[in-house]
């Protein structure tokens, strides 16, 4: 039996997979890395086949992430188990290093370290994204979507999962966030700012999940209803709810705006639209403020620039 069990949910990215794995077995001593192939299609149960050192699952019809990660939890031997996308890696020693402070404070339910940023092509940006926060009680940082937790860099006790269930697999794109909403709840979390992942970072159209950020966000906001009935959100009075909904709403439509204005002079007029229109459908006097819609101004006349400087000059 492992120490710590680590997931890799895949499909149709065999290309990305043996980097993952690879980096998944040298981020500790003693893990059980497992990879979930979610009914791939394609040639990723062959290249499984030449991976050393996994536990590989296959499933006969596809489960999305949220079921593919299920499946390795209950297949996992480990006390803590951890996650990775196929497309994500993990640092050396990582594992080893959040394991330990797990260890040292049998309290908590799950630790989360900073991330490094990378493009496209696995390369680090030289950002970095901390989780923002210090540990202890962080249910309701976690509840307003005020703490980075990437997959990637949590691990968790295992035996908490029993107390709060797994992942639901009917919240695409968020079933991450509900779970560490709810294993927040009851149970401290560590955060550690030490980097312990490399994340791809997702852009309009690399077709990864986080591509669709205005719709994930939006469900984000539809589902906080739901976790605003956990019995530890039941005791706050009805004035701090709202409250919590309104400081939420205005998170998201800050991050929507911004990231439109961010995308629109690369050319990413779908996505900008779609994430502006978002912000102003969940908090419309705060999307709409003087500040946005200056920055916004600004990527779309550097969007026209670009475009007049692309265009051939006429041939006399």
């Amino acid at each position: 039996m492992a120490t710590v069990s680590l997931i890799i949910p895949t499909f149709n990215r065999p290309q990305l997979l043996g980097r993952a794995v690879a980096s998944a077995l040298n981020a500790g001593t003693d893990v059980e890395v497992i990879v979930v192939d979610d009914a791939s299609t394609d040639n990723t149960a062959s290249v499984c086949a030449t991976l050393r050192g996994i536990k590989y699952v296959r499933l006969d019809r596809n489960q999305g992430v949220a079921g593919a990660r299920n499946v390795g939890l209950l297949v996992s031997t480990g006390d803590f188990v951890a996650f990775l996308d196929d497309d994500d890696l993990r640092l050396p020693g990582s594992l080893d290093h959040q394991v330990s402070l797990l260890q040292a404070d049998p309290e908590a339910c799950f630790i989360a370290g900073a991330v490094l940023l990378a493009d496209q092509n696995s390369i680090p940006t030289g950002k970095v994204a901390e989780p923002g926060s210090e540990s202890g009680d962080l249910f309701w940082k976690v509840l307003e979507l005020d703490l980075h937790l990437i997959p990637g860099s949590v691990v968790v006790r295992k035996s908490c999962l029993f107390e709060v269930g797994l992942f639901n697999s009917h919240l695409a794109g968020i079933d991450d966030w509900d779970l560490w909403t709810r294993l927040a709840e009851g149970r401290p979390v560590l955060v550690d700012q030490r980097p312990v992942c490399i994340y791809r970072c997702a852009s309009p159209s690399s077709g990864q999940g986080s591509s669709a950020l205005a719709r994930h966000l939006y469900a984000a906001v539809q589902h906080q209803r739901r976790l605003l009935l956990l019995p530890r959100a039941l005791k706050a009075t009805a004035s701090q709810r709202r409250s919590v909904r309104k400081r939420t709403r205005r998170r998201i439509a800050d991050t929507l705006s911004w990231r439109a204005a961010e995308e629109l002079p690369r050319g990413a007029l779908r996505f900008a639209a779609s994430n502006f229109f978002t912000a102003l459908r969940l908090s419309p006097f705060w999307a709409a403020r003087p500040t946005h819609f200056r920055v916004l101004c600004r990527s779309t006349v550097a969007r026209l620039r670009k475009r007049h400087s692309q265009t051939p000059a006429p041939v006399s």
